[in-house]
């Protein structure tokens, strides 16, 4: 009697899945346990996922479930082609998108004087008058730019809120105290 020498092709092909899912599952554990895999973890989750579809479909295919092994790889394939996809547009999407602004920062009382030409100590007229005279000249519908008027209107608000702290302590000051009588407007003592 002559040995069948015939080769199963299926068990051929899940083996030869299983020995690629095995190599490609020891290559992706060595490449994380290194963190140095380009494409970040979501890449690596792709690959997973590949290495498991790829082990199952061996298993069908060794389990000789051809149409269900040949579903399923197709399947994978749509699933991990539209993930890379996916990963590719958010990448690039990321990539064009501007830097965020730079976080505001209060101005001070001396870069708010500073901005205005005026003395740190101030008044509210003067204040007024030259917030009024600076943005006459660099208002953006003159020419100016809405930094700028950003700048000087940031200014006359921190300047401004001084001025009434350092007025209200003024009156305050000068108020009688609660034991004192109140001055007599006639001047009579």
């Amino acid at each position: 009697m002559r040995p069948n020498r015939k080769v199963r092709l299926p068990v051929i092909f899940s083996l030869l899945a299983l020995l690629v899912a095995a190599g490609a599952a020891v290559w992706l554990l060595l490449r994380m346990a290194r963190g140095d895999a380009p494409g970040g973890a979501g890449r690596n989750d792709v690959i997973f996922k590949g290495v498991a579809f790829l082990a199952l479909i061996a298993v069908m295919l060794a389990a000789k479930w051809w149409p269900l092994a040949f579903m399923t790889m197709l399947a994978a394939g749509a699933v991990m082609g539209i993930e890379l996809w996916r990963a590719n547009e958010i990448r690039q999407d990321e990539a064009m998108r501007p830097p965020p602004a730079p976080v505001k920062t209060a101005m001070k009382k001396e870069e708010a004087a500073s901005v205005l030409g005026v003395a740190a100590d101030a008044t509210a007229d003067e204040i007024r008058s030259a917030h009024k005279k600076l943005i006459a000249q660099l208002h953006p519908d003159k020419g100016g730019t809405d930094y700028l008027a950003a700048q000087i209107n940031d200014a006359r608000t921190i300047l401004m809120k001084e001025a009434a702290l350092t007025e209200a302590a003024k009156t305050k000051e000068e108020e009688p105290a609660d034991g004192d009588p109140p001055p007599n407007p006639n001047g009579d003592g």
